[in-house]
């Protein structure tokens, strides 16, 4: 791919996150059946009627990147892996199968809207909000979501803001959302403080972390938790693929 600076000046599709001008880019065939034998080892279920959406989010994502600094990660193996797989590890978690279709869900951080954006594929009748602090981030995810909305999933939307805004800004999510995700945003005591505002009484949060959580993240992670009023829940910890490091989720509940 060429440098940016190198994109001609009168393109169209540069600095624009029009869907329409980023058309969908389809995976090769090897890379799609690798990806959904993963997902069938990892007890995700779903993802073969949903390739056109997922094509039409790479798409979107790899040509909003030309431009703008979303992700590293562009060849369809590394998406398919890196973003998407990673992100749906969560789909056999009860907590995610037990959604109810009113409180909203929250992806603190969103960035390129991974998890967000697949969870939300996944779970269509649940209201999503991608929250992210960086305008242009926020203008690409809002795009993001009307073009979901042409998949079946209209219930998703983005907010440009911090978690710690929400009484001010945000009075609608201000106690009131049933999960919290976030995905390489900082320090787990970090997100704890972000999603206490945003998360009702017996709401969970869920962190995605590299094994580098256990250790000194962990218990400073547990201390905040006890001040704030979370519940540990659970580690979940998976490998993506045989050879790659453990992936950890960490669930908290909100007990008050």
């Amino acid at each position: 791919m060429p440098k940016r600076a190198e994109q001609p000046a009168d393109d169209p599709a540069m600095g624009s996150v029009d869907p329409a001008l980023h058309p969908p880019v389809a995976f090769p065939d090897a890379d799609w059946a690798w990806f959904t034998a993963r997902c069938n080892a990892l007890a995700i279920s779903g993802a073969g009627p949903r390739r056109a959406a997922l094509q039409a989010l790479y798409g979107h994502l790899v040509g909003v990147n030309r431009w703008l600094n979303l992700t590293t990660i562009t060849a369809p193996r590394d998406f398919l892996k890196q973003h998407l797989l990673d992100s749906l590890v969560l789909e056999p978690d009860t907590r995610l199968r037990h959604l109810s279709e009113g409180a909203p869900c929250v992806d603190l951080g969103a960035g390129g809207g991974y998890p967000g954006l697949p969870l939300a594929l996944w779970h269509p009748t649940v209201p999503w909000v991608l929250v992210d602090t960086r305008r242009k981030k926020v203008d690409f995810l809002e795009a993001a979501a009307a073009l979901l909305a042409g998949f079946g999933a209209p219930r998703v939307s983005a907010r440009h803001l911090r978690g710690s805004e929400v009484s001010a800004r945000a009075s609608d999510l201000q106690r009131n959302c049933q999960l919290v995700t976030c995905r390489a945003m900082g320090q787990a005591s970090e997100v704890l403080t972000e999603a206490a505002d945003l998360l009702q009484k017996s709401g969970h949060v869920v962190i995605y972390k590299g094994p580098g959580f256990a250790g000194p993240e962990r218990e400073t992670a547990m201390n905040t938790a006890n001040k704030l009023g979370y519940r540990f829940v659970v580690e979940k910890k998976v490998v993506l693929e045989e050879g790659d490091p453990e992936r950890v989720m960490v669930v908290y509940e909100r007990t008050r």
